[in-house]
């Protein structure tokens, strides 16, 4: 047959599972995402802090009179720091009770509540001591403080429990083993004894994560808790009770408890072996993609580090996990909810530890697991770091600390003045006459692509492919799709590639790199082509 233009789409997504010739979608990606069924790469990220002192176990973000106060929780205790509207960083002030003992296992979860006894929002931190096993019943404390200080926070001696904390406004909950949760009085962070301060016990199981609920006239406040087998709903009845606690299911799972998250009303988590949501029932989220792939290769000794956030401009839920014999989490894999699909990506850095959504930068807080003892910071290797603190410079030695990082910014990996290119990529699924609508034993040959993308710097593409589904994978040499031709000869990417089972990888890997598909053109025509490859 003569040459044919075929447009290049597969169906949006990452297929792991399975063999890559079953199905139409993409095979294989990094830092891609999928808009409007397309590809585009994702955002680049930039370092705005280094000094935490340990791997982070939990965080929380809070804006404040034009300010981000962030807190963090790490085996040495909790640490805050500020940023400004254009990500200047405060130094890192340790908040930690002088009584608290470092502690490898401990875990931390924040909130904020109103206490009426200082009138002023406070910081409410929880540690647990079960970051290597989700079920321990080890209780730890809660410390709390001004949100906005910088003060080392204070011990509240009548709540230790072993699971967490949540606001329920204008109540706090406390939560832990045996089913147990305890609430502090209406409006009051430091009383847990007067007034309708409670407690019950609610299941058998440990609850492992509180979220507060959207409820209906006179139910309010209301909130979810996770326990090890079952979601249970809390409401507010007055009265004696007080609260009323109905079990949804017990017949769940969870994974980890920062494996939760919520995105517009709706709640998703990670189940033990299966992805799973909220939105009145409990149900499974379908997942054909890579479910298989992503239980069957974490690290399950490891789950409670598993940990979620969201991207809400790409309509992404990110969960963080350490893959293989990683002991903090390496991979994401994602789902977007606008676009009802799966993928992942290699986290970069050798990794994250922590990360929330911050809605004054619109991107995500993510911290980094390579301290900068270990690795080259903003060009200064174990000397100074020039920080800022209320945009003032400041000079700061000894420069070793973990990197919190802004994702979503610009389109590179930025440290300081160290500016390095962001590689994205992504395969495409088969093209092959023998899995066409009227099946021909034909090979393919490819003459020429039109490429189509919105584009920032150079890319490149390769024809990869194989004779048959066992056969060796045979890739082209890469090939330029320039950004803006200069020739006219520039303006097609030109191939003499046969193969039978014909897939094209696109890649940018340069500073200021970026990309999102549009209608790629192949022109391809039949050729022979024998079934078997090359010897293997």
């Amino acid at each position: 047959m003569p040459l044919q233009p075929v447009i290049i789409r597969s169906q949006p997504g990452i297929k792991r599972d399975g063999t890559k010739f079953e199905g139409n979608f993409y095979v294989d990606g990094q830092w891609c995402r999928f808009q409007r069924g397309l590809p585009r790469k994702m955002g680049g990220y930039r370092a705005l802090q280094d000094r935490l002192d340990g791997i982070a176990r939990g965080m929380h973000i809070h804006n404040h009179n034009g300010f981000v106060y962030v807190h963090v929780g790490t085996s040495d205790g909790v640490f805050r720091f500020r940023l400004s509207q254009n990500g200047n960083s405060s130094i890192v002030t340790n908040r930690s009770d002088p009584a608290y003992v470092s502690n490898a296992n401990a875990n931390w979860v924040f909130d904020v509540g109103y206490n009426t006894t200082t009138d002023q929002n406070e910081i409410l931190a929880h540690v647990a001591y079960d970051i290597e096993d989700i079920s321990s019943d080890t209780n730890g404390a809660l410390y709390r403080g001004f949100d906005n200080g910088t003060a080392p926070l204070n011990l509240e001696p009548d709540v230790t429990v072993s699971g967490g904390i949540v606001v329920l406004a204008p109540y706090v909950f406390a939560y832990g083993s045996d089913g147990f949760v305890q609430w502090s009085r209406a409006g009051y962070t430091d009383d847990w004894s007067g007034g309708d301060a409670g407690n019950a016990r609610v299941t058998s199981q440990k609850i492992v994560k509180g979220l507060p609920l959207r409820a209906g006239a006179g139910n309010a406040p209301s909130g979810l808790f996770w326990s090890l087998d079952s979601v249970i709903r809390a409401s507010y009845v007055g009265g004696a009770a007080v609260f009323n606690f109905d079990t949804i299911t017990s017949q769940s799972s969870i994974l980890s408890g920062k494996s939760v998250i919520e995105y517009d009303g709706l709640y998703f988590w990670c189940g033990v072996d299966r992805f799973l949501m909220f939105n009145g029932v409990v149900r499974e989220v379908p997942n054909q993609l890579n479910l298989n792939w992503f239980y069957d290769n974490l690290n399950y000794a490891q789950r409670q580090k598993v940990f979620a956030f969201k991207m809400p401009r790409w309509g992404e839920i990110w969960w963080c996990y350490p893959r293989g014999s990683a002991t903090e989490c390496t991979h994401a894999v994602i789902f977007n909810v606008r676009e009802e699909t799966w993928y992942d990506t290699v986290l970069p850095n050798n990794g994250r530890s922590a990360g929330q959504y911050a809605q004054v930068f619109n991107s995500p807080l993510v911290i980094g697991v390579i301290d900068t003892e270990t690795v080259q910071f903003r060009g200064v290797q174990n000397t100074e770091l020039r920080i800022t603190e209320d945009d003032q410079p400041r000079i700061i030695n000894d420069p070793k600390g973990y990197v919190v990082w802004q994702h979503e910014y610009g389109t590179d990996e930025i440290n300081g003045d160290q500016i390095r290119p962001v590689q994205s990529f992504f395969e495409t699924a088969d093209m092959s006459l023998v899995a066409a609508e009227q099946p021909q034993n034909m090979a393919l040959r490819i003459e020429y692509l039109e490429p189509d993308f919105v584009q920032a710097g150079d890319m490149m593409v390769q024809v990869t492919g194989r004779a048959n589904a066992k056969a060796a994978e045979v890739t082209s040499d890469p090939q330029t799709i320039y950004a803006t031709p200069t020739e006219r000869q520039q303006q097609l990417v030109y191939f003499r590639e046969i193969r039978r089972e014909m897939r094209f990888r696109f890649e940018s890997n340069i500073i200021g790199g970026n990309y999102q598909m549009g209608q790629v053109i192949a022109h391809v025509e039949a050729a022979t082509g024998t079934v078997l490859g090359e010897n293997p």
